[in-house]
This record gives structure tokens, sequence and C-alpha cells, in this order.
């Protein structure tokens, strides 16, 4: 990819030093033309306030560079049609499924604009989360491993190596379905509170002391867990500044499948048989 952008600063270098557009940016509508096809004016300047909000500031430099790319997207674009480029192998797929999710990152801004998020809001759920934290099962947090089976029967037969001295973290290597964990052993890698692993692990895991795997495999629709808790202390809720963000997020992440929801109960699904 850097050698790539690499290529097309040298490209756009060379059509800057070579002139190889000289229309003018007052031009009405039209900013240039390739092979008679018109470059609009409308779609330079949506591409000058793009680079604008990524830090970028509007300069002639930046708008003779943003006018070259889009004569070479526009070349580019019109070799791609005389050769039919898009009608290849699993092209036409392709296509559809990128506008689609330009489509659909566009209904969802749109969705967002009807449903913003407040200050109010991320304080309000940043209040309901430093309540649940100063007390009770979230207080502390843990480090844990787990071993995820397929089976009841599986987890026992785990269960029985465990209680005959085998390794916990080569038994997570060998027979975890969660292959991220079992890579590490069965190690979780960030602290946890108990609110935040599937039901009912959370329970287990307070149950647990330092170092002692659970006697009993945990159901969830995951798979059968088998939990060892590796370390635990109190949990330190960060600030409201250093939370707001993971807060938006998380919040909007709950606005999107919202949105998802209401739309789809209005939808008629069929599946085929």
């Amino acid at each position: 990819m850097k050698i790539q952008q690499n290529i097309l600063i040298s490209i756009l270098a060379m059509l800057v030093s070579s002139g190889v557009y000289a229309q003018s940016q007052s031009n009405s509508g039209v900013v240039a033309t390739v092979n008679g096809v018109k470059v609009l004016n409308k779609d330079l300047e949506l591409m000058v306030k793009t680079a604008e909000a990524s830090g970028a500031k509007d300069s002639p430099d930046l708008r003779n560079a943003i006018l070259n790319d889009l004569v070479i997207r526009e070349a580019i674009l019109q070799d791609v049609k005389k050769n039919n480029l898009e009608k290849r192998g699993d092209n036409e797929s392709r296509i559809k499924i990128a506008n689609q999710n330009i489509l659909i990152d566009l209904w969802f801004a749109e969705f967002m604009k009807a449903h913003p998020i407040t200050d109010t809001e991320i304080r309000a759920e940043y209040d309901r989360q430093a309540a649940i934290t100063k007390e009770g099962k979230n207080s502390n947090e843990y480090k844990i491993s787990q071993i995820i089976l397929g089976s009841e029967s599986d987890a026992n037969d785990v269960i029985a190596k465990l209680n005959s001295g085998s390794n916990f973290n080569q038994l997570a290597k060998e027979k975890s379905l969660d292959k991220q964990s079992a890579a590490n052993g069965g190690e979780i890698p960030n602290w946890i509170l108990p609110d935040q692993l599937v039901p009912p692990l959370g329970d287990t895991v307070i149950g647990l002391t330092k170092g002692k795997v659970a006697t009993k495999a945990v159901r969830s629709n995951l798979g059968w867990h088998i939990v060892r808790q590796d370390d635990m202390r109190k949990f330190k809720l960060p600030t409201f500044e250093e939370s707001k963000n993971i807060i938006s997020q998380s919040i909007l992440n709950r606005r999107k499948q919202e949105a998802i929801s209401e739309l789809m109960k209005k939808a008629t699904v069929v599946p085929t048989k």
C-alpha cells in the first residue's frame, strides 16, 4: 500500500510539473476534461472538504493534487469500461457489495442525524457505569483463561485431564474452540468485569480464587467454558474524559442495532426452500 501511495504521489508530481491539465478552477462546473469527459468542480470541492476533515489545509497545491487525482481516476475508469473489466469474473458482485456498503453507511448516517448522541447521554452512561462498579460484583476486575469445548462430554473429559495433573495452557492450545485465546494458552488478554462476560461466566469467575479452575464447565451460546481465574484487582474507573470516546462508540453500536431491529420488524422475509 505504501509503495502504491508513493507511485501515485510521483505521478501527481509529474502531472503538476508537466502541465497535463491547464483548466481554470474558476471554470463554472467543469475543471478539466479527460478524452472529452468532464471532471466536475463539485467533485473537486467534495474531495477538498474530505481532505480538510482529515486535517489538510485548503491550498492551491492541495487542489492541484486532488484535481490530478480526479483526472487519473477518470482515465482509469474509462480504461476499465473500454476493457469491460467490471463484467469479468465476480467483479459485478464485488462492485455491487461495495456500492451497498456505501449506501448502508449513508443510511446509518441519516439515522444518526435523527438520533444523535448527546453529551448528556454519554454522561448518564458514565454515571451508570460508575454506580455499578462502586460495590458488588463489578467492584473487582479479573484476568482469566478459558477453554471452550463443543459439548459437555468433551468439557468433562478436559476437566478429568486437569484433575489428573494435565497442563491447562497446553490443553487450551490443543482443545479450545476459541483459537485466538487458545494460541495464548487460553489467556484472555484484557482485564474483565464480571458483567462483561457471557452469562453465567461472571458469577463463576467471582466464585474462584486466584489460580483456581472451575470444577464444572459453564454453558453459553459459544459452547462449554472451563474457566480459570488468573488474577483479581479493584476496578478503577477511568475519568469521564478518558471514557467519553469509548462510551460514545458503545452507544453508537447500540444505536445501529436499534436501527436494524426497527427496520427488520417492518420487513417481510421469506426464506427459500
